[in-house]
């Protein structure tokens, strides 16, 4: 019993602190040459593929937004 108590401690500290602070300017920070380098890889792979950029598109709609 006493193991299920320390289990469910354990979980609710890592919902706790995995609830961190996001911010837009984070890899500003953090690694300043992250966005450009992302950029570029992007435009390259456009360029070699002209449908990577709805694919990547259509990838963010389908991934990065919550449904409500």
């Amino acid at each position: 019993m006493a193991s299920c108590y320390s289990l469910i401690l354990l979980a609710l500290t890592v919902v706790g602190c995995a609830s961190g602070q996001l911010s837009p300017g984070f890899y500003n920070r953090v690694c300043p040459q992250a966005l450009p380098t992302i950029s570029r890889m992007v435009a390259a792979a456009v360029r070699s593929e002209a449908r990577m950029g709805a694919s990547l598109l259509r990838l963010h709609f389908h991934d990065c937004f919550v449904n409500v």
